[in-house]
């Protein structure tokens, strides 16, 4: 019959959604970083040529060869069986551990964190890449203990499984890297969740949540470390400093009321460079200020319907690997959609975490098309299956 699984095989299915969702994300990135950048329009552009003038093309290149690399990454984890990345997994993951290590030994630190390389003009955050080898090696690992023996109840299991995610976890944080560093727990904890971790681990967690984090603060956290969050909690109490891009944040997406100011227009704050880093951390105010609370919420609500899709995928997945893989991508993203729009509007720390599809950055976008590729196997392959 047609549409039957084969075995274990099924006959592979394009993920028309996603591709159709991160294809539209991905174009209104371009839009929106080239209009963040633009010089600032002052309503005088009567012409093609004048209009043209104004524009900022040197990010917005630079983002379509970031675009273009990842795709050469995106394409083969796509096509190939996600059952064949396993194989891979050791060496992804000691390789990633280097990277990082190597950072904190002898790396140079840009906004106060150690978290890149320098090639050339580019940087590489081999933080980012760490995330998705993250994502597949605790997949590989917690399948197979829960397709052994069931919901993770030993302590040996979830000791292995924590030392896997707590190596990378600890060289990120040695980098001063926190946002990322919250992104990694937040994976380890949606896969842990997908293979049923017992309760006595989850409360035993979240207390050591609880005591880390007041350790942290006097043992850890340098001044600098405290006073972000200080400000965070009150932006007021160094306007001109630390707390400046979160009041200049709120202030323009304010400034764009419910409708917006719309794109490549006079009166703008974000092209007078207002609020700075604004092709990355902060571009989420840009948006905010272009196309009001309606095209911000309308940007929301497709970010949620393709994670939404993501998670039904995960409940048709054919296997317990395959299910992991895809719930450590959506959580991946949309716990970085979270920080940034959450940063943007103060309810946050500014982490330096980039909104997906949207920011500026090579390493983002090349994880982010990882994961990808990644859910695009597993859907592929779960044509048969019935409906959990």
């Amino acid at each position: 019959m047609k549409n039957r699984a084969v075995g274990n095989r099924a006959p592979y299915r394009v993920d028309i959604f996603t591709i159709v969702m991160v294809t539209a994300l991905v174009l209104f990135g371009l839009v929106t970083l080239l209009n963040a950048l633009s010089d600032p329009f002052d309503g005088t552009e009567t012409t093609f040529s004048a209009f043209y003038e104004r524009l900022n093309f040197e990010f917005f290149t630079r983002q379509i060869g970031n675009i273009l690399i990842s795709l050469v990454l995106l394409v083969p984890l796509a096509i190939l069986d996600y059952e064949k990345y396993k194989p891979f997994t050791k060496i992804a993951y000691i390789v990633s551990l280097i990277l990082l290590f190597l950072l904190v030994v002898a790396g140079k630190s840009t906004r106060g964190a150690l978290g890149w390389y320098e090639i050339g003009t580019r940087a590489f955050q081999p933080s980012e890449i760490s995330k998705v080898v993250l994502i597949v090696v605790l997949s590989k690992t917690a399948s197979e203990i829960y397709d052994r023996r069931g919901p993770i109840g030993k302590f040996v299991d979830f000791l292995k499984l924590f030392l896997l995610f707590f190596v990378p976890f600890a060289l990120v944080i040695l980098q001063n890297d926190f946002g990322t560093a919250m992104v990694f727990l937040i994976i380890f904890a949606g896969i842990l969740f997908c293979v049923r971790l017992r309760w006595r681990y989850v409360i035993g967690g979240l207390f050591a949540i609880g005591v880390g984090g007041i350790l942290s603060w006097f043992l850890i956290l340098t001044e600098t470390q405290k006073e972000r969050i200080r400000v965070f909690l009150d932006p007021s109490r160094n306007p001109e400093g630390s707390g400046m891009n979160v009041l200049h944040a709120k202030q323009i997406i304010g400034s764009g009321g419910f409708w917006g100011k719309g794109y490549f227009t006079k009166g703008t704050l974000t092209q007078t460079g207002y609020v700075p880093i604004r092709h990355s951390d902060f571009i989420f105010s840009g948006i905010g200020e272009g196309l009001g609370f309606f095209g911000a919420m309308l940007l929301i609500i497709a970010f949620f319907l393709l994670l939404f899709h993501w998670l039904h995928t995960a409940l048709i997945a054919r296997d317990t690997f395959g299910r992991c893989l895809v719930v450590g991508c959506t959580v991946m993203l949309a716990a970085h959609i979270f920080e940034n729009v959450a940063m943007n509007l103060g309810a946050m720390p500014v982490t330096g975490i980039p909104l997906p599809f949207i920011s500026y950055g090579g390493s983002n976008i090349l994880a982010s098309f990882a994961c990808v590729g990644i859910v695009m196997s597993v859907y592929a392959r779960t044509a048969g299956r019935k409906k959990l």
